[in-house]
């Protein structure tokens, strides 16, 4: 028999907009957060990780990669089946099924899972339904695979998400060096993504490097001499977009 209440480890962003979401299920019960130190967590509902046990009830482990197979080893003896929520790590033998979300998440946004999309690979059928069923139901798009298939998933999000926000930091920097403000950036941003929805992204680059305006990048870079660690990563990346729009 599957279970219906489920436990979350771990109260970091992803931990916390999963317990959201148990929260609001009709089909699933929300037992908890799960923490090593409860007293220190600001939700409510925290649980002491060390002691606390359901045998009947299922738990997520949202927790770092590098603990997952050991954190998984010891509650598997306490919980009824172990899910974890790594797009890295392998199905690991203390584990029942691993569940991805393709997504980046924030405690100071409102988590929408409509069309986010959820990995999920698991040698239980049943288990993989129920978990692709309360999936469905947020609005997401379930994913069967492999561990293959998630970590490629998992390297091109980083590409896509991480490496784009630190170039927004980056830019944001360079704006502050005349005393303007990072919020410049915002509607370009947004539309570039808007751009998205109807074309795809090697048809819409735009920019000195796309167009082999050597002049202008010249220019550029020669306005950060004064910071070599940024006028080098201009350069480099300059330097990868035609190799990236190569066909």
């Amino acid at each position: 028999m599957l279970p219906r209440k489920w436990y979350i480890a771990g109260t970091g962003n992803l931990g916390r907009a999963l317990g959201e979401l148990l929260q609001h299920s009709d089909d699933l019960e929300f037992g908890g957060w799960l923490s090593r130190n409860p007293s220190s967590v600001d939700v409510p509902s925290v649980l002491d990780f060390e002691t606390h046990s359901d045998s009947n009830a299922g738990i997520f482990l949202c927790i770092p990669d590098r603990f997952i197979e050991s954190t998984a080893i010891a509650l598997k003896k306490r919980f009824s089946k172990v899910v974890h929520c790594s797009g890295m790590q392998p199905l690991f033998e203390a584990c029942d099924a691993v569940c991805w979300p393709m997504q980046t998440f924030s405690a100071q946004v409102p988590s929408d899972w409509t069309k986010v999309p959820v990995f999920i690979e698991s040698g239980n059928i049943e288990l993989e339904q129920e978990l692709s069923g309360f999936f469905e139901k947020a609005g997401a798009r379930i994913v069967i695979s492999g561990l293959p298939e998630r970590q490629t998933a998992h390297l091109a999000a980083v590409i896509a998400n991480n490496f784009s926000n630190a170039m927004f930091v980056f830019a944001g920097d360079v704006l502050a060096l005349q005393g303007l403000d990072s919020d410049l950036l915002l509607p370009m941003i947004r539309q570039t993504v808007e751009k998205l929805n109807h074309m795809k992204a090697s048809q819409v680059q735009t920019g000195p490097a796309i167009r082999g305006d050597s002049t202008s990048i010249q220019m550029q870079a020669e306005m950060l001499k004064n910071n070599p660690e940024w006028q080098r990563l201009y350069q480099e990346i300059s330097a990868a977009i035609p190799f990236l729009f190569k066909k």
